[in-house]
């Protein structure tokens, strides 16, 4: 394992046995254990055809600063385009040195977090929440969340999504909300948007293309939505990236 610091090792490699995207977290009394698999089939970005399978041992006395104890819920997980777009990170870091161990630093924290974050037992204590204790619902509503992932590039609405896990549709949006902490739209809209920033960075970006490939018929619409979500155009992302061209 990479040496991170004293607290973070990693490691990662090609493994041409990794069959899906996923991320499973155990532990033991020191540590906590993250293991990813990125898969060139359901990945959402390009993976040139190559599998991955990422392994993160985190010590737990790296939390007492916080002084409190931190509890981490055991669940083979989908990861969402976020948590995909950071294992790519780390696969094209060219850092080094202190800024090289900065960077894993703060990806690896994000990593965890988003593995909590998304992981539908960690949320089952809610005693109030009725979507939460119901395991049929849950599925529904995790089903959904694959759906999206999925198809990032069509259109993408309520009735769709409903009619596709069978519930109706004040019941899924209020499950959603439940479960994730985003609403439908929130979720899609930022899922669409990561995606696009990574195609962007990728060599040769045509807009139009990416446009079309993150579920917009319209070029203007497009950037708009990335400039309202980022802060700077497409081509203004293009131009950080490749300031040359």
């Amino acid at each position: 394992m990479e040496y991170v610091n004293d607290f973070i090792n990693l490691s990662f490699k090609v493994d041409a046995s990794t069959t899906k995207s996923y991320c499973k977290t155990t532990q033991d009394e020191s540590y906590i254990y993250l293991t990813f698999g990125l898969n060139a089939n359901d990945c959402l970005f390009d993976l040139t055809e190559n599998n991955y399978e990422f392994h993160i041992r985190f010590a737990k006395n790296y939390f007492e600063k916080y002084n409190e104890p931190i509890d981490i819920n055991i669940e083979e997980q989908t990861i969402c385009c976020n948590t995909q777009s950071k294992l790519l990170e780390i696969i094209n870091c060219k850092l080094n040195g202190i800024h090289k161990k900065i960077f894993l630093e703060s990806t690896i924290l994000f990593l965890l977090y988003q593995s909590q974050k998304n992981n539908l037992i960690f949320q089952l204590g809610c005693d109030s929440c009725g979507i939460l204790n119901k395991p049929i619902e849950l599925e529904k509503i995790q089903k959904a969340k694959r759906f999206i992932l999925d198809n990032l590039g069509e259109n993408l609405t309520i009735p769709i999504l409903s009619n596709h896990v069978s519930t109706n549709q004040c019941y899924l949006k209020k499950g959603f909300k439940e479960v994730f902490q985003q609403t439908i739209f929130e979720f899609i809209q930022e899922n669409r948007m990561e995606k696009a920033r990574h195609l962007l960075q990728a060599a040769n970006p045509n807009i139009t293309e990416i446009a079309f490939n993150v579920g917009y018929s319209s070029l203007s619409s497009f950037s708009q939505s990335y400039k309202n979500f980022f802060g700077i155009s497409p081509t203004e992302q293009i131009k950080q990236v490749f300031p040359n061209n």
